[in-house]
């Protein structure tokens, strides 16, 4: 099965829109959180904001530095988030490792490792679209299932 989503127009300060691929998920935890998410097919890792992890309560399992672009680092705690996605009848649940900055003003980011593995991903610039297509896998994160 398949379905697709949308780009999300974003308005930048200088006034002009663009389209981004950002994903309506719900974070789900000692509360549940629904957001809009940047699917980064270049990010390795997904990242979620330190306020919004100790709403959910996700447990750190470990401390580690991430980098970005310009080669700029952030001292994070890992942990593991669970997400619901999908559309219509196609919804999915599952838990992907997240990394959690230091830094609070950090845009939540679902990167490649725990969740690109579940589906066949297609970003579409001409309609801007993302198309996903799901297939079933065990995904591993520091050797342990996720």
């Amino acid at each position: 099965m398949a379905f697709s989503l949308k780009y999300k127009p974003v308005k930048l300060k200088s006034g002009n829109v663009i389209y981004r691929p950002m994903i309506p998920l719900t974070l789900e935890g000692n509360e549940k959180i629904d957001v809009f998410a940047i699917l980064d097919s270049g990010s390795d890792i997904s990242i979620i904001p330190k306020d919004i992890a100790t709403i959910l309560g996700i447990k750190n399992t470990g401390e580690n530095e991430i980098f970005g672009i310009g080669g700029n680092s952030l001292r994070s705690s890992e942990g593991i988030a669970k997400i619901s996605f999908g559309k219509g009848h196609e919804f999915y649940s599952f838990n992907i490792p997240v990394f959690i900055p230091e830094k609070e003003d950090v845009a939540i980011i679902i990167g490649r490792q725990g969740f690109f593995e579940h589906f066949d991903i297609t970003f579409s610039e001409a309609t801007r679209r993302i198309i996903f297509k799901k297939f079933n896998v065990d995904i591993k994160f520091n050797n342990k299932t996720v």
